[in-house]
Order: C-alpha cells, then sequence, then structure tokens
C-alpha cells in the first residue's frame, strides 16, 4: 500500500485502516469510540509537533541570521557596538555556537519530563 504522506487525506486514510485493523478484535461498542479518541490524540499530537517544531525551527533561523550578521560585521571591520545594540551573551553565543542559558518552553517540557 502506497502512501503519500505530503497529503493530509492520505495520511489520515492511513491510519484510520490501520486503526480499523488494529481494534477489529474489540467489540462494536467500544471499537469506535475507542477509534475515535485514537484519532484525536493523534492529531492534537501531531499538531502540537509540528507547532514546537516549527518554533524552534523559526528560534534557529533567527539565531543563524543573527550570527551570520555579526561574523559578517567582524570580517568588514565595523565595531560591535555599532551593531544594532547587540548584547554580549548574544555576540558570545554567535562566536562560540553555545546555546542560552535560559531554556525554550519546549526543553522545559522535556526537562520535566526526564526527572
Amino acid at each position: 500500500m502506497a502512501v503519500d504522506f505530503e497529503s493530509k487525506e492520505s495520511r489520515s486514510d492511513y491510519l484510520n485502516h490501520k486503526l480499523d485493523n488494529l481494534l477489529s478484535g474489540i467489540n462494536s461498542t467500544y471499537g469506535q469510540a475507542l477509534h475515535e479518541e485514537l484519532v484525536t490524540r493523534l492529531e492534537r499530537t501531531l499538531k502540537d509537533f509540528n507547532e514546537e517544531f516549527e518554533g524552534i525551527v523559526g528560534e534557529l533561523k533567527v539565531s543563524s541570521n543573527r550570527r551570520n550578521q555579526i561574523l559578517h560585521d567582524l570580517m568588514e571591520g565595523k565595531s560591535l557596538s555599532t551593531s544594532e545594540n547587540i548584547e554580549p551573551l548574544e555576540i558570545n553565543e554567535a562566536l562560540t555556537s553555545e546555546p542560552a542559558a535560559e531554556m525554550s518552553e519546549w526543553e522545559k517540557r522535556l526537562e520535566g519530563k526526564n526527572k
């Protein structure tokens, strides 16, 4: 069964087909309710994941652009003090590629689950 994972409808059909196979042994009283709950939870999980991923990629792009601008300014011999009021911590991060001391919301949630 070839599945086009780029299409939302195709992914949904694939998941429904797999869930139908898994739920075939459960009686009809609980099967449909369980199926609907599983689909709802899967959709919510995927939505949350996509939002977090887009946020992380967005932060990465901003950080990368800032780092590139700082390095470009340094290569041109510009003083860092004239570069858009950049904080020393940001300069250090840009030059050393070390993450900020403050954790993102996503990192905090992961840290909480690991404890």
